[in-house]
């Protein structure tokens, strides 16, 4: 594997950890040394693409959630039409009403402190798979309107790169 490819692979990793990582933990997923994890990891940190966290003599790393954002805008703008888009955002609302109506709470985190409420534990585990995907919902539904709203500049900034 070339030094390319190494930071590509480290950079994969990293940008996908739910939790915070240091160089020996992502260099063993990686199948690197834990120095050149380490080398690439400061350079990604230096970019602006993860934070690092010194805490102690351990230094972790997480994405950096506004590079996270921007990348997502990116991928949807480039692989979805606007109609593509809209139809997504509709059936995202469709599922968020659909959460408010069945347990009569207006945001996830009020469906989260109800899961008490429900006596049978498959209910309650329901409850909370609920409330995770509604926040998830609540963040794509944000995710595709700024898509949505910025479609065009992105399209047209693409093409006017490539000409």
């Amino acid at each position: 594997m070339d030094s390319v490819e190494k930071l590509a692979r480290i950079r994969e990793i990293a940008m996908t950890v739910s939790e915070p990582k240091n160089a020996g933990e992502i260099a063993e997923v990686a199948d690197v040394s834990r120095n050149t994890a380490a080398k690439y990891l400061a350079q990604l940190d230096e970019d602006d693409v993860l934070i690092a966290e010194t805490r102690g003599r351990e230094t972790t790393y997480r994405p950096d959630p506004v590079t996270q954002y921007f990348s997502q805008l990116r991928e949807l703008t480039a692989a979805h039409t606007k109609e593509e888009l809209t139809r997504e955002l509709d059936a995202i609302r469709a599922d968020i009403e659909r959460f408010r109506s069945t347990y009569g709470v207006d945001r996830p985190d009020e469906l989260r402190a109800a899961v008490g409420d429900a006596s049978e534990a498959e209910e309650r585990a329901q409850r909370r798979q609920d409330a995770e995907d509604w926040e998830y919902f609540e963040h794509q539904r944000r995710l595709i309107q700024q898509a949505l709203e910025l479609y065009d500049g992105v399209v047209e900034s693409r093409r006017t790169a490539r000409a």
